[in-house]
């Protein structure tokens, strides 16, 4: 019998890159991991194992970003008002400590966050904001913001920066 409709014995699978080429890479271009800028569109297929495997430098398209820049732009008032009530809420509890008795009335500024909060779901669609859910980060922007070293809507925008540009994340207090 001919092997016309039978199921291949072996099945090869394309992968990029290719199994073991993050070594070759390396080793033909004469760098350590951390000298190669990996770009991808998947947090944990590109972003998460280039960093685990190589150590190497990533960047994460997410052309999503470009809706939700968008919305922070012309929503940006509710946003500062997001901010405000944080604020506000951060100065009742200010003077307590584990023995106080006492607990403020938070239910007013509760109540008003959940309001911005709900006007800002509102300006992204029925999908709402990959970024944020209410008043608080996504699992997603967490993910980003803990794996990728880079993040932006397209590759396109390094056309913006010559290629020994040295990016740095803000100083933060942790």
């Amino acid at each position: 019998q001919g092997t016309h409709g039978a199921a291949p014995r072996h099945v090869l699978r394309a992968t990029w890159p290719p199994t073991g080429s993050s070594d070759l890479v390396c080793d033909l271009l004469g760098v350590k991991g951390k000298d190669i800028l990996y770009m991808g569109d998947h947090i944990f297929g590109d972003i998460l194992k280039s960093k685990k495997r190589q150590g190497w430098r990533t960047f994460l398209v997410v052309p999503e970003l470009a809706r939700e820049l968008h919305v922070w732009t012309e929503q940006s008032e509710l946003f500062e008002e997001l901010r405000r009530l944080d604020l506000l809420l951060a100065e009742l509890y200010q003077d307590l400590d584990s023995s106080s008795s006492e607990r403020p009335d938070i239910s007013s500024i509760k109540h008003q966050i959940q309001k911005v909060a709900h006007e800002m779901d509102l300006s992204y669609g029925q999908l709402g904001s990959l970024f944020r859910c209410g008043s608080r980060q996504t699992l997603f922007a967490s993910q980003l913001m803990r794996y990728a070293d880079l993040y932006a809507a397209s590759v396109l925008n390094f056309l913006h920066y010559p290629f020994s540009y040295l990016f740095r994340a803000a100083p933060a207090l942790v």
